[in-house]
Formats: structure tokens, C-alpha cells, sequence
């Protein structure tokens, strides 16, 4: 029988997604404080 193959994580893609997905937040967060500045509700 073969021993099973260990996969390495992908680390360079979670860090990526990491980055990407804290880059959308900071978009957003900063629209929605804009929008607060400005008196919308």
C-alpha cells in the first residue's frame, strides 16, 4: 500500500485571501464612515 501524501497548506493563497479580504473591509469601512460624515442614515 502507499503511504498517503501529506499536502502542504498553500500558504502564499490564505495569506493573499488574508489581504484581500482585509482590503475590502477597510474599503467598506471607509465608504460607510464617509457616508456617516455626511449625515446619511
Amino acid at each position: 500500500m502507499k503511504p498517503k501524501k501529506e499536502y502542504k497548506t498553500p500558504a502564499g493563497t490564505v495569506v493573499l485571501m488574508v489581504i484581500f479580504i482585509l482590503l475590502i473591509i477597510a474599503l467598506w469601512g471607509s465608504a460607510y464612515l464617509t457616508m456617516l460624515s455626511r449625515g446619511a442614515t
